[in-house]
């Protein structure tokens, strides 16, 4: 799924960079991993860019902390083990973004 057709599916949803980027930095802390790097996010792009970037330097120095991630957030193991090793970063940062949207638009929906 390409970057647009992300930022699609969340407006679909009528859901903000601003809701997903909350809803990270809840799981990022719960997951027990520093949420600064995020701090200077401007835009949806730029969120998935970031994030990018983020899961590549947890898989290399953090690989514990990105597990914790990966559960706290609850990307399914029948995912993870379709994913091939070219453009591991990416894929993930792709399933992230769209279990956050989920979760985000189930919380919308059924909060009130």
């Amino acid at each position: 799924m390409q970057k647009n057709q992300i930022v699609r599916l969340a407006h679909q949803q009528e859901i903000t960079w601003h809701d997903i980027l909350q809803q990270l930095k809840r799981d990022l802390n719960l997951s027990g991993i520093d949420t600064d790097f995020f701090d200077q996010i401007a835009s949806f792009e730029q969120l998935i860019d970031d994030l990018v970037v983020f899961v590549e330097q947890l898989l290399q120095y953090h690989p514990e902390l990105f597990s914790n991630l990966i559960y706290r957030i609850d990307i399914s193991e029948n995912q993870i083990q379709k994913i091939e090793n070219e453009n591991l970063q990416t894929t993930f940062a792709e399933l992230i973004i769209k279990r956050l949207i989920q979760k985000v638009y189930f919380r919308k929906k059924y909060s009130g």
